[in-house]
């Protein structure tokens, strides 16, 4: 193990030498120093911070990235151009011992510099969240929507599976509905139930309860409601007016002065605040009033819907913004951990440039596998021989294409949590597991596996007699 540790720290030494490296290492610090000063967002003091924390954590994730691309490449290029990796295979050390010695080395940087930029993105986050703001709500929104981890509620579905198979059992006394079709019917009255539950019709109000939150410590703590809605029929002006009004989820009492009143353009997500100690018991519940309000015909037709299962979310506190900040510099370090074992990989068999851009390519990949996936149909919910991209071939194609994509190239758009944190949202811990897993110990079997056994096998110096 010691002699793995003496390639890593060799590895690391050559990683600050080069020139590549330092021109990304001083370009970063230029961003994170920089940016603070010069992102104002909405003007607001929320604003900026999350522009900040956004622009900032994007830069260090793509310039770390490339800075791996080319000092991965070069740790065992360089070495085998320039013959000085012959000091080395002649010493009693093996070939994985080399390979997970270089992987090690280039990570022990990459960890350096993620820890370097982390401490000054939090001391300069920290500096804008101190900065005075212009109205009260601001400071809220500071402390209790970007400077916290929280978790996005959905409401309690109710159970309709009761009214759905009293409902079959009356159509069956009147005789409309025969015994045998008792079970499809009411799972057709379940689904129905379950839709009308999600519409809101003109002029009328549906109550949703929230359970298992958790009790604010605070009074003046702040929750965040979250929702998108659409319209049958569409308002001409595309806008939709609605009342938003917290009740006591035992008595029914309100418990605000007054129900808020919204108007925001259909099937945009709109958000707005309220003080979590009024509404939420200590229970954890809470149940929130909706209420159609969009001017249009009466009738049952008319009536407004939660345009999907995320549609209505009430967001609250689980945990610190320091915490959540740490999981987003890990997925950092993991995703950089498994780009610089690709860049280790193909040094191993392949000349620097076409190692630089073969590793490269698959960055490019794995940033958007979301859109690969999109080209190749496999979102595709409605499939024709029109619209699948390979035609009647489609569903062969992507049996071979899916699970190889899905496999090989981690999905670094799913796996960055520079969103999550901007939004104060909770960075699940199975999150960073599924990362780890599918970045850091895939690089791993990818370098310490198929890279030793490729430059196991390869001849570093031609015999000469």
């Amino acid at each position: 193990m010691s002699r793995t540790w003496a390639i890593a720290w060799l590895a690391f030494r050559e990683g600050i030498r080069m020139r590549v490296v330092l021109v990304a290492i001083v370009v970063l610090i230029f961003l994170v120093l920089r940016l603070p000063f010069a992102l104002r967002g909405d003007d607001t003091l929320a604003g900026r911070l999350q522009n900040f924390l956004a622009y900032s954590l994007t830069a260090l994730s793509v310039f770390l990235s490339l800075a791996a691309i080319f000092l991965s490449c070069a740790t065992l290029t360089n070495e085998i151009k320039s013959c000085s990796i012959h000091t080395v295979v002649t010493k009693p050390i093996s070939r994985f011992q080399i390979v997970a010695g270089k992987w090690l080395g280039v990570n022990l940087l990459n960890v350096l510099l993620v820890v370097l930029c982390g401490l000054a993105i939090y001391g300069f986050a920290r500096f804008i969240a101190g900065r005075p703001e212009q109205f009260a709500r601001d400071r809220l929104k500071v402390r209790d929507v970007v400077w916290t981890a929280r978790v996005a509620a959905t409401p309690t579905r109710p159970d309709f599976t009761e009214p759905a198979e009293a409902y079959a059992q009356q159509r069956i006394k009147a005789g409309e509905l025969p015994p045998e079709r008792r079970r499809q019917a009411v799972e057709q009255q379940v689904k129905e139930l379950e839709s009308d539950w999600q519409r809101i019709p003109r002029g009328l109000s549906r109550a949703y309860r929230f359970d298992n939150l958790t009790p604010p410590e605070r009074e003046d703590t702040v929750v965040q409601v979250s929702y998108r809605l659409r319209a049958i029929p569409m308002p001409p002006d595309e806008m939709l007016r609605v009342g938003w009004l917290f009740v006591d989820p035992d008595t029914g009492r309100w418990l605000m002065w007054e129900p808020k009143v919204t108007e925001g353009r259909l099937g945009d997500t709109h958000e707005f605040l309220v003080r979590a100690g009024r509404v939420v018991n200590e229970n954890g519940s809470a149940v929130l009033v909706v209420s159609n309000l969009t001017p249009g015909p009466l009738g049952r037709r008319s009536y407004l819907y939660f345009d999907g299962d995320d549609a209505l979310q009430v967001l609250y506190q689980v945990g610190s913004f320091e915490a959540n900040l740490a999981k987003a510099l890990l997925l950092v370090v993991f995703r950089v951990a498994f780009i610089s074992a690709v860049g280790v990989f193909f040094s191993t068999f392949v000349s620097f440039p076409v190692a630089c851009f073969c590793t490269l390519t698959i960055f490019l990949i794995c940033l958007g596998l979301p859109w690969w996936m999109e080209s190749i149909g496999a979102n595709l919910e409605v499939r024709t021989d029109d619209v699948d991209p390979y035609g009647r071939w489609g569903p062969y194609v992507r049996a071979v294409l899916v699970p190889v994509l899905s496999v090989l190239f981690p999905d670094f758009a799913r796996y960055d949590a520079a969103g999550q944190l901007v939004g104060g949202q909770f960075i699940t811990y199975g999150l960073v597991v599924r990362a780890f897993v599918h970045t850091v110990v895939f690089g791993c079997v990818l370098v310490l596996g198929v890279g030793w056994l490729v430059f196991r096998a390869r001849e570093i110096a031609a015999v000469t007699v």
